[in-house]
């Protein structure tokens, strides 16, 4: 295995240089396939492993190389698909080859196995000294009794809490986060001024290095002490986000920053969701500051800050009002969507999303 991983490394760095990106492990199969039946006598599945492994290795090398030239595989380390083991009584069973199988003694002993070994396996990892076995553990929370949209801004979280029993709008509230965006540009200065003074490259590269992972551990911090306080304000709550997935790789270059600030909270979403007892929804991002959720008519952005609608005849809040669009897309997957403006609760709450002039 050791040697295989090897080989899928150098094929998946000549690669590299030829298309000028790493490959996945899908496009590195393609290319090793004929190889490694011809030269190992193993059963099919045994390649997904091998190429997920040199994409890895290839991935955490290109990141920080420390001098070396080429990128190796070390470790006597071999993982297998979960097509390639069964648990048979007290034994995990490995398929070598078809129709020829070693096995492998289980410690049930271990106060895990008796809640995990009644999952699916997902993956096993066999090292010269240990056996790791890892288990597709289901979803199995449950939506709550409301459900919060959030919007996530530069500086602010915009929610609006609906409860699924009734369809009323409860709650609207804006939380500041001002210091995340505050550290992200602090170290942004940095950098530029590390970059510009620092003429040692070696040094450059070592204090750049270091201002990221300082940046990333104080931003860390204030996203898990926001994330935990929302949740427990809010604990038989389901947060309904947008889904942020291939936000980086999205738009022009003018939203290259935007995308940057918004980097973090697609990572916020992910401490909410394993903080909060119920079930977390995602929706789809798009026109939720464009559609008025009220009437559905298109909204018009005299400045940032104002979401205008010629059929309400009102200028709202653009934060606000987004977070009401996605709490209505979270509780259209999860619970009975309702008419916003012939709902009571919308009369009453109103005011909260209205755009109010500072002068």
């Amino acid at each position: 295995m050791k040697n295989a991983i090897h080989e899928g490394v150098m094929k998946a760095e000549e690669l590299r240089i030829i298309n000028g990106k790493i490959p996945s492990p899908i496009d590195l199969r393609k290319e090793i396939k004929p190889w490694f039946d011809s030269t190992y006598d193993y059963a099919g599945h045994h390649i997904n492993p091998v190429c997920r492994s040199s994409i890895a290795i290839l991935r955490s090398f290109r990141k920080n190389r420390k001098n070396r030239k080429y990128p190796e595989a070390r470790k006597l380390s071999m993982r297998l698909d979960s097509e390639l083991v069964k648990i048979v009584d007290s034994t995990i069973r490995i398929t070598i080859k078809p129709g020829e199988y070693e096995y492998i003694p289980v410690n049930r002993m271990n106060k895990k196995w008796v809640d995990y070994s009644k999952y699916k396996i997902s993956e096993v990892l066999i090292t010269d000294n240990i056996v790791s076995i890892s288990f597709s553990i289901p979803d199995e929370k449950i939506y709550g009794n409301s459900i919060i949209g959030a919007d996530l801004n530069f500086n602010t979280i915009d929610l609006t809490t609906i409860t699924t029993e009734d369809n009323q709008i409860t709650h609207v509230e804006t939380i500041p986060v001002k210091n995340i965006a505050k550290i992200q540009n602090s170290f942004s200065r940095r950098r530029q001024k590390l970059q510009k003074h620092v003429r040692n490259p070696a040094k450059r590269s070592r204090k750049l290095k270091q201002t990221k992972g300082r940046q990333r551990k104080r931003i860390k911090d204030a996203m898990h002490k926001t994330s935990a306080s929302l949740v427990k304000d809010n604990p038989d709550a389901s947060f309904t986000f947008e889904d942020l997935k291939g936000i980086r790789k999205s738009g022009d270059d003018k939203g290259k920053k935007f995308r940057t600030y918004l980097r973090p909270y697609s990572e916020f979403q992910k401490m909410v969701e394993y903080k909060s007892k119920r079930k977390t929804v995602y929706v789809n991002p798009r026109g939720t500051s464009s559609e008025c959720p009220v009437c559905g008519d298109k909204l018009k952005h005299p400045v940032w800050k104002i979401s205008r609608c010629t059929n309400c005849g009102q200028d709202y809040n653009r934060d606000r009002l987004a977070s009401l669009a996605i709490a209505l897309r979270g509780l259209d997957l999860c619970g009975e969507p309702f008419p916003v403006s012939a709902s009571a609760s919308w009369q009453s709450m109103k005011d909260e999303y209205l755009y109010i002039r500072h002068t």
